[in-house]
């Protein structure tokens, strides 16, 4: 009590009074430390006016326990000693909001996770650490400010970059909700990767059949303002209203069209087509696709050579060439990112001869689906590419680009075994005296109906031979190819004979992720997606608020997950924008220009970019600041500090557990 009474005397928050309430948590605590000690130590803490335990703390009984020593005690702080702030923080500081007090004078101190779970047997120590734990947050308690919460009006509008399943599933179920979206593609037609696929497993169905109901539905939608061949060129704003800058190339094709095709085969200018993965071909003016939306063709202005054929063969006019670059600003409440990925490029594994003179029969997974295609070239026939020959012998190679340190992709994409086992499955339906092989390392088929698929596939008489082959070498003896592979359950090495290759190449982040992410100010992982905000808490936020994340830009997904995904992160961009407001709670960083020095090193550290530099001087985006406190260690001259975690109530918590350690000589 001596102590009490002196740190009284020294402490300018001595008026402050606080209650401690100590929580048995069932035996997940008490069965390890004395709780009913701890609660007697805390009456001995200064400004400490009740202190007590309680079997539940967090149960209907223990929280009105709380409330009713708030009122009886007149108390100004609460600290409870229980579970972690995640689990419980917000139920307590609830309760004390619901008598008066403002939510943020309450502070939790966690002696189950800190404490009687990592002490099991030493239940002095546990006891006496509990104890320190509490006065800690005592010490944290006297210091709390209260916080205001900010009601903040917002756009109701929602914009999706990203013309993929994953985008367009994200889109329509956001404009079924009554918010209008503005959906941004960079290519001419919207549908991404999926309307490139042959068939979709498990049920190997036409892709088309299943992504033209939602192409058609988003692009008619009333709620959905369609951007295509444009691009996000900037973003400014937070959470709740963001300004956002849309690019727009030139189609020089005008919405008249009518999809005749007239102008394409007058077109001289013949072109490797992209879309078709190099199995095709496609005019200078074009059509993404047969089925593109829009179905209005576009220009390639780079390879057109304005002789001028489609102007003239036009029975609509709707050809113009003096159409120029547009842009357009745009508010929106939330942002979806759904940019999707991109097909790994094999050319950097030298042993496996992609795209060399020579090799031509050595084609990635995505061309060999446009081969299969009835659109391409080969009018949907497995051919050799050198010379059209339809292949006896055709191995599959897997984790082209993935599982491999060398390339630098660590990640397993998990999708392409499947599109493998379709694939292969595909080739003996159609060819059954074909010989068809799949080199792999580990065959990965989770799911309900998956396995079952790959026990077909092996059914139908593919073989699979574990190991990854180190070399492909041709051989023009035998107009073939030469796989080398090391059978790693037999211990042989094996020399396989192909008349074609087909390398599952990984899925990667797609090449303007980084500007995008850059204009977005969102943070990447390593292998260069969309880093998530919690991988299964939270896997749809991205790391700023406001902005989220679907189908493959985040990773790599299959159809199934990427609309999912899209489904969810539509609800949580709408959830925000309903009400019309957001409330956000002010812990954000301020700063003391008095001390400030203008170095810009907390511009620099601030994750959220919430830190802006205006009339010659840092300034805090309230809303935008997520009051993580990255700023406070990278400022050198302590002038920028976070409301409630400031350097002097971190060491006020720190002290009371530092000092006994330091007495001890630890």
């Amino acid at each position: 009590m001596v102590e009490k009474e002196k740190d009284k005397k020294n402490n300018p928050k001595s008026n402050e009074r606080i209650g401690v309430f100590v929580c048995h948590c069932g035996h997940n605590i008490a069965d390890v430390v004395d709780v009913k000690a701890v609660a007697e130590y805390a009456k001995t803490l200064p400004n400490v006016e009740f202190s007590t335990d309680n079997m539940f703390m967090c149960s209907k009984q223990g929280i009105e326990l709380i409330k009713n020593a708030v009122k009886e005690y007149n108390l100004t702080r609460t600290v409870v000693a229980s579970c972690s702030k995640t689990q419980h923080g917000p139920t307590f500081a609830r309760a004390i909001s619901e008598v008066g007090l403002n939510k943020h004078l309450h502070q939790q101190v966690n002696i189950r996770e800190h404490d009687s779970w990592v002490h099991q047997k030493d239940h002095v120590e546990a006891t006496e650490k509990a104890k320190q734990l509490v006065k800690a947050g005592v010490n944290r308690a006297r210091t709390l400010e209260e916080v205001r919460t900010q009601k903040i009006q917002i756009t109701k509008a929602v914009l999706v970059i990203g013309g993929g399943i994953a985008g367009l599933r994200a889109a329509r179920d956001t404009a079924d909700s009554g918010i209008p979206v503005y959906l941004v593609e960079r290519e001419s037609s919207i549908g991404g990767h999926m309307t490139q696929l042959n068939k979709t497993f498990p049920t190997n169905e036409c892709p088309q059949c299943s992504i033209s109901p939602l192409t058609n539905a988003v692009a008619t939608h009333e709620n959905v303002t369609l951007f295509t061949n444009s691009i996000v060129s900037s973003v400014d704003g937070s959470i709740g209203n963001f300004t956002v800058t849309i690019t727009t190339k030139p189609r020089y094709v005008k919405s008249n069209c009518t999809s005749c095709g007239e102008c394409a085969s007058v077109c001289p200018v013949e072109l490797p087509a992209e879309w078709d993965s190099g199995m095709g071909i496609r005019k200078a003016i074009y059509k993404l696709y047969p089925q593109a939306i829009p179905s209005t063709f576009v220009v390639d202005r780079k390879n057109c050579i304005d002789c001028g054929r489609c102007v003239e063969t036009c029975p609509v006019n709707a050809i113009d060439f003096s159409l120029k670059k547009s842009k357009t600003k745009i508010k929106v409440g939330s942002i979806i990112v759904a940019t999707g990925y991109e097909e790994y490029d094999p050319s950097e594994i030298e042993a496996y001869h992609y795209k060399i003179p020579g090799y031509e029969n050595i084609i990635t997974q995505l061309q060999f689906e446009r081969m299969m295609g009835p659109t391409s070239l080969t009018g949907g026939q497995l051919l050799r590419p050198s010379d059209g020959r339809i292949p006896k012998n055709v191995v599959i190679i897997q984790c082209v680009g993935s599982r491999n340190e060398l390339v630098g992709n660590e990640y397993c994409t998990g999708v392409c075994c499947m599109f493998a086992i379709k694939n292969a499955g595909i080739i003996k339906d159609t060819y059954p005296d074909s010989n068809v092989y799949i080199c792999y390392i580990d065959i990965r088929t989770p799911g309900l109906y998956y396995e079952e698929y790959y026990k077909a596939c092996q059914k139908k008489g593919v073989l699979f031979i574990r190991g990854r082959p180190s070399e492909i070498e041709a051989d023009p003896e035998n107009d073939c190819l030469k796989v080398y592979v090391e059978d790693t359950f037999m211990a042989e090495p094996m020399e396989l004979h192909a008349d074609l290759v087909i390398l599952s190449a990984a899925m990667v982040a797609p090449k303007g992720v980084g500007l995008l992410g850059s204009r977005l100010q969102l943070l990447r992982g390593k292998e260069g997606f969309i880093k998530e905000f919690h991988i299964k808490m939270d896997p749809t936020r991205s790391s700023r608020d406001g902005i989220f994340i679907a189908g493959a830009i985040q990773g790599p997904k299959d159809i199934t997950q990427s609309v999912a995904q899209g489904s969810a992160a539509a609800v949580g961009a709408v959830s925000s924008l309903v009400k019309g407001y957001i409330e956000k709670e002010m812990i954000i960083a301020k700063i003391d220009y008095d001390l400030c020095t203008k170095c810009r090193a907390c511009i620099t550290a601030c994750s959220p970019s919430a830190i802006l530099w205006e009339n010659g001087k840092p300034v805090v985006n309230e809303v935008g600041c997520k009051g993580c406190g990255i700023c406070m260690p990278a400022c050198p001259t302590h002038a920028i500090q976070v409301i409630n975690y400031r350097e002097e109530q971190l060491r006020d918590e720190i002290e009371a557990v530092a000092h006994p350690i330091l007495e001890k000589g630890v």
